[in-house]
């Protein structure tokens, strides 16, 4: 049993309002196997792996943060798709999970299977595709991943890394002394969080770079998008987004640079919009020691698209990034931290209960979201086929109807576009303007489109 860090609580109480379920998906080629054979083979796996045998407990009256308990997976958890038998048609089932949220304290994961499908990219023939859909308290980008490879490792590797075992939950006595450990922590939460808010404050003050932030103007994709989702996926080599190495030697741009860059054309383009910024809302994964599962910060990105020589916005991009990740480790943002840590529970629990989503926001961090996540080398296998991309759908929001995912998983990279018909109805427009701006900026003849 484990306390959850202020961050994996914070994840958990926001998806009552804000649903931010993780759906990872990997594609493979044709397996071998029946999709019922690679149900169990899954299970079987999933049944060793201790991130994936837990679930939350909640306390009364939220006198502490909620604890990890051991939960044993169950076969129900792994659902075969069977009616579903293209690509296109498994994406828009996927749009239609979003709306099926898993319970954290019940069963924080699911996994959908589908296949043999046909129209898979990269794929000459059928495919088969696993979604794993997580709680997003269970980790970030980068811990889900690592959850993922481990289910989906080759049964050599897969074996070597299962060797954990998980404990048992405790039952109704653990909760009643966690409850009392949580009320004794209250009177010292509140001292520690008057004292390191203060200390944040004094901080922030010879810093004022940490307070505020102007955000963009909100445009017609920051509104609520109702129920329905609309999800595409853009899979290409690497080289084709980031562009090879020039004739001196100078290194391509990154794969979050390139996309970034990438958006920056197609986003002004689409809008029609030829004034105003227009920013980005990056994931910015943390660094050090953290025992949070969920360590990343939220930052604005100035697109620059009143930058009109691409190579040179691409430049301004890379640097703006370059420096919201060094201005998410000051001393002063640190310290909030902090003090935010501190707050006790039932109060934290209190202020998101508060924040009301129905609102318009006077402004945006971003008009559009981005995560991007490296999953790393592409030596997964299920059954006989080996694994051809990964991706994901970051969640909407209230204030944001587009957000797009970029993951890598060896040469491959794929960037998702996550919408509804209520925000973007004509959304293979914005689809074909932002494959061009890929392909364009690989080939480095990106020119202005405003």
């Amino acid at each position: 049993m484990q306390r959850l860090a202020f961050a994996d609580a914070m994840s958990y109480w926001i998806s009552a309002a804000i649903p931010n379920d993780q759906f990872l998906v990997y594609c493979f080629a044709e397996t071998g196997l029946s999709m019922t054979a690679l149900a169990d083979q899954l299970y079987a796996r999933a049944s060793r792996i201790p991130d994936l045998n837990l679930c939350i407990m909640d306390l009364p009256g939220t006198v502490d943060r909620p604890y990890w308990i051991a939960a044993t997976a169950d076969r129900t958890q792994i659902r075969v798709h069977e009616q579903v038998r293209t690509w296109p048609e498994c994406l828009a089932r996927l749009g239609e999970l979003t709306a099926e949220q898993v319970s954290a304290t019940a069963a924080p994961w699911r996994l959908h299977l589908f296949g043999p499908l046909v129209g898979v990219p990269r794929s000459d023939s059928a495919g088969v595709v696993v979604v794993l859909q997580i709680a997003h308290a269970l980790g970030d980008g980068r811990v889900t991943s690592q959850i993922a490879r481990q289910l989906l490792a080759s049964p050599a590797d897969h074996d070597a890394r299962m060797s954990q075992t998980v404990g048992s939950s405790g039952g109704e006595v653990r909760r009643i002394g966690a409850s009392v450990l949580g009320l004794a922590r209250i009177p010292m939460q509140v001292t520690e969080m008057f004292w390191r808010g203060m200390h944040a404050y004094r901080l922030a003050s010879d810093e004022p770079s940490v307070i505020g932030g102007g955000g963009f103007v909100p445009t017609a994709l920051n509104r609520p998008s109702g129920a329905d989702r609309s999800m595409r996926v853009i899979v290409v080599d690497r080289e084709k987004l980031t562009g090879p190495r020039d004739s001196i030697g100078a290194a391509p741009l990154s794969v979050t640079v390139a996309a970034l860059t990438a958006i920056s054309v197609a986003l002004p383009a689409y809008l029609g919009e030829s004034e105003g910024a227009l920013g980005v809302e990056l994931t910015v994964g943390g660094s050090g020691d953290v025992h949070a599962r969920n360590n990343f910060r939220n930052v604005g990105i100035d697109l620059r698209v009143d930058v009109g020589d691409v190579a040179e916005r691409s430049r301004l991009i890379a640097d703006a990034v370059a420096a919201a990740r060094r201005a998410s480790m000051t001393p002063a943002r640190a310290a909030a931290r902090r003090a935010s840590e501190s707050t006790p529970a039932a109060l934290t629990h209190w202020g998101v209960r508060q924040f009301d989503i129905t609102r318009p926001p006077a402004s945006v961090t971003g008009v559009t979201v981005v995560s991007s996540v490296d999953r790393g080398p592409d030596d997964l296998i299920l059954g006989h086929g080996r694994v051809l991309f990964s991706t994901g759908f970051p969640a909407l929001s209230p204030a944001q109807g587009l957000t797009h995912g970029v993951h890598g998983l060896g040469d491959a990279v794929a960037i998702s576009v996550t919408t509804s018909p209520e925000v973007m109805p004509d959304v293979d427009r914005y689809v074909g303007l932002l494959t061009a701006a890929i392909g364009a900026v690989g080939r480095g003849a990106v020119r202005d489109h405003r």
